[in-house]
């Protein structure tokens, strides 16, 4: 079946199709010009040349490859007068028409309506789109030219004319255009190229069809006819220079029909060369391809916003990239200033080229109190004559380019001391509960504005820095900002739970573009969740201390019972976990017989029940040893009683180490018995160390108060330290038990601190400790006085 768009003896040719063309001089049988892709198909020969010679290079055939009869041979056909309408073959060798034997369709137009062109054609070969019935399509189109024939030789007749039955077949050829219309659907038109004006001389129906002017109307005036107001200028200038030197030229154009309809042509056009190489004409070959330029244009829509759906989608991920970054960065550290040094970094240079923040301290207050309140002028006011800069602190600041880091440290530095009247009421908005954004690009009342209008398009640089000038009294940090020369700049508050945390200033300089509000948006996001971050920081900080606070507290030692004859020296590092109120618990006290006795213990849990049981164990010991003069082994076994009697569910290590003069005054006599605890060490003034170790291990305590435990004694020389710690200096996941003991020997060894007990435990626990700890810490250091 034939497509129904394509009527009978239509071929689907293609309007931006390339053509090749022929001029023909039918009397002498001879090929006068050949346009570019003609001179493919016939490579070598020289203009002019017979038709049998061109036609032989070619080497045209029918479309399944097979020779030609001479009869049907469309060139013959031609140089017989004979009109062809239509006619399907195939080329010998590839052109731009396509690759060789592809069907091509060619058409046969006489040119005797055209002056000086009288015994002339045009031959014009074009590439089809389909060879489907291409075959029946062009038998159809001559079929439709001999019955147009035959009726002008009927109607010749029956009027009398004596040489009816002798028309030449280029009698008829209107019929033969009549054709080539449904043929090709393509608009000819030849212009004569030796008139200056360059008036068309011929054109064909089809040119009719498309523009609504006749043959009469267009035929001695130049093409310009066909423009009009919507008509580019420089594509008629492009066509014009062509024409000039030569050169074929094609290009896509406005052009307007006669009722003043626009459609957009396509015109390919190719100069006529004479026998001495000078342009007499140009064939012109037109197609209206107002339906394609249509779709082209929707075409480029569609992929403009898929582009910018595309771009609209990486800028997304790229923000949410950022912004992720920003929580990790920001969720693995509790230290304020490192969280926001990491932030600085990170928005520098992906959002800015500079950046600065400074930080409320815990101590700090900033007013909260609505603007609209009726006591708002009264605090704001406390406020400014209490504290100029509402606790806050520059911490962290951070430039892409590395030459202009010490401007923005000096303009760090000084900037929150040295704001004028108008940059103190900028930051006022900025820490009071509206939070406003405060940027270059604001007046010099420093009132917010709305994000689009922050940074206005086209703002003069030197405006924008001058206003934020404005903000600050002159010295080191005004001038600093000269040297910074910001494009833009914008503070966001960094806040969480109606509370101003810190500020966060971006800005840009000469060379990138000022922040937009999508850049503000993003740095919105960013303070905010940078402000969630100090206040989980904040937070832990608080719960944290006031842990560590409750533990102190419970292991607080009692001047009144301190032994005369010993020196002391204790630490407590708690964890790094928030409100985790360890089990680790130590003591020193005397005995009523003048024994010093030094405990160290370790209760089983990180809550307030471990935190209370240790108490309770903590005491309990410390008064079983007060009251008497019981050796380490009989109070450990009286404090498993006691608390087993109480009813305090708990387990725990500990060590209990009693330390009495001898009875020849020498060295000191050393009593100690172990509930499963880490060993005690002695570390000696000669470098060696000792571990107080038994062979056989202990039951923990709150496991059975019956059990036998052993009392171990040695002794400990002057000069010698004797040391207890907790499991939490020495084991960790990545370090047994027995593994971080013998770190910590080497450690104690190496540290010979002498008679500074402070000193020793502080090597100790920095060498041993890691920098996120994960478990209580306690070292208690004891040496004869």
């Amino acid at each position: 079946m034939r497509p129904p768009s394509s009527p009978l003896g239509v071929v689907a040719v293609g309007p931006d199709s390339p053509a090749a063309v022929l001029m023909v001089d039918l009397r002498s049988r001879t090929v006068l010009y050949a346009n570019d892709t003609a001179r493919q198909m016939a490579p070598g020969l020289g203009l002019p040349v017979s038709i049998d010679d061109w036609a032989g290079a070619a080497d045209l055939r029918d479309l399944d490859g097979q020779p030609l009869e001479e009869t049907s041979h469309p060139l013959s056909r031609v140089a017989r007068f004979e009109p062809v309408a239509g006619q399907g073959v195939s080329a010998e060798r590839p052109s731009d028409l396509g690759p060789r034997r592809e069907p091509l369709w060619v058409v046969g137009l006489p040119l005797d309506a055209a002056p000086n062109l009288r015994g002339h054609a045009l031959v014009v070969f074009l590439p089809v789109r389909e060879r489907e019935e291409l075959g029946e399509r062009a038998e159809h189109a001559h079929d439709d030219v001999r019955r147009a024939e035959s009726r002008r030789s009927d109607d010749d007749r029956a009027a009398g004319d004596p040489g009816a039955d002798h028309v030449p077949a280029a009698r008829d050829a209107g019929a033969v255009r009549e054709a080539a219309v449904l043929a090709t659907g393509l608009s000819f038109t030849v212009g004569d190229a030796v008139d200056p004006e360059r008036p068309l001389v011929w054109v064909n129906p089809a040119f009719t069809a498309v523009t609504g002017y006749s043959f009469e109307e267009s035929v001695g005036r130049n093409c310009r006819f066909l423009q009009g107001p919507g008509t580019d200028p420089a594509v008629p200038a492009r066509m014009k220079r062509a024409l000039a030197a030569g050169e074929p030229c094609a290009e896509t154009l406005l052009n307007y029909r006669a009722d003043g309809t626009a459609f957009w042509n396509h015109v390919v056009l190719s100069p006529i060369l004479d026998a001495d190489g000078a342009v007499t004409h140009y064939v012109g070959i037109q197609s209206d391809v107002s339906g394609q330029v249509a779709a082209d244009a929707e075409r480029e829509r569609a992929m403009a916003q898929a582009q910018e759906a595309r771009r609209a989608a990486e800028a997304a991920h790229t923000r949410l990239q950022l912004l992720a970054e920003v929580s990790r960065q920001l969720s693995e550290t509790v230290d304020p200033e490192l969280a926001l040094d990491r932030l600085a970094r990170i928005v520098v240079p992906e959002l800015g080229d500079f950046a600065v923040l400074a930080f409320v301290r815990d101590d700090a207050t900033v007013p909260l109190v609505r603007p609209d309140s009726p006591v708002a002028d009264q605090v704001v006011g406390a406020a400014r004559a209490r504290a100029p800069r509402h606790g806050l602190h520059d911490v962290s600041w951070w430039h892409r380019d590395p030459a202009l880091l010490p401007a923005l440290e000096q303009h760090a530095r000084y900037r929150l001391r040295q704001l004028s009247s108008d940059g103190r009421e900028a930051l006022l908005s900025l820490l009071g509960p509206a939070g406003r954004v405060v940027s270059g690009s604001e007046g010099s009342d420093g009132a917010g504005r709305a994000p689009d209008d922050l940074v206005p398009e086209g703002a003069d640089p030197a405006e924008l820095l001058e206003q934020v000038l404005g903000l600050f009294d002159p010295g080191p940090a005004r001038d600093a900002l000269v040297q910074l020369a910001p494009t833009s700049l914008a503070t966001f508050a960094l806040r969480s739970r109606g509370r101003t945390l810190g500020l966060l200033t971006i800005g840009t300089s000469s060379g990138r573009a000022p922040l937009d509000a999508d850049d503000l948006a993003l740095g919105a996001d960013i303070a905010a969740r940078a402000g969630l971050a100090l206040d989980r920081s904040r937070l832990f900080r608080q719960q944290r201390d006031l842990a560590e606070g409750l533990q102190r507290s419970l292991l607080s030692l009692s001047t009144a019972a301190a032994p005369a004859h010993l020196d002391v020296a204790v630490r407590y590092v708690a964890a790094a976990e928030a409100a985790q109120v360890g089990g680790d618990f130590y003591d020193v006290f005397s005995q009523p017989g003048g024994a010093g006795v030094v405990v160290i213990g370790d209760v089983m849990g990180h809550d307030t029940q471990a935190a209370a049981a240790m108490a309770q164990l903590r005491s309990i010991v410390r008064t079983l040893g007060v009251v008497g003069d019981d050796g380490p082994a009989r109070m450990l076994t009286r404090a498993d009683e006691v608390t087993r009697a109480l009813g305090v569910d708990t387990t725990a290590t500990a060590t209990v180490v009693r330390l009495c003069e001898a009875d020849d005054g020498a060295d000191l006599v050393l009593e100690w018995s172990n509930a499963g605890h880490p060993p005690p060490l002695v570390l000696h003034d000669d470098g060696r160390v000792e571990t107080l170790s038994a062979e056989q291990t202990d039951l923990l305590l709150g496991i059975d108060p019956s059990t036998h435990r052993q009392l171990q004694t040695t002794a400990l020389p002057d000069g010698a330290t004797l040391l207890l710690y907790t499991d939490g200096l020495v084991e960790r996941r990545d370090q047994p038990l027995p593994v971080g003991i013998a770190r910590l020997q080497e450690v104690a060894a190496a540290a010979r601190c002498g008679a500074d007990l402070e000193g020793l435990l502080e090597v100790l626990l920095t060498e041993m400790l890691p920098p996120l700890l994960s478990d209580d810490a306690a070292l208690v250091a004891v040496r004869r006085r």
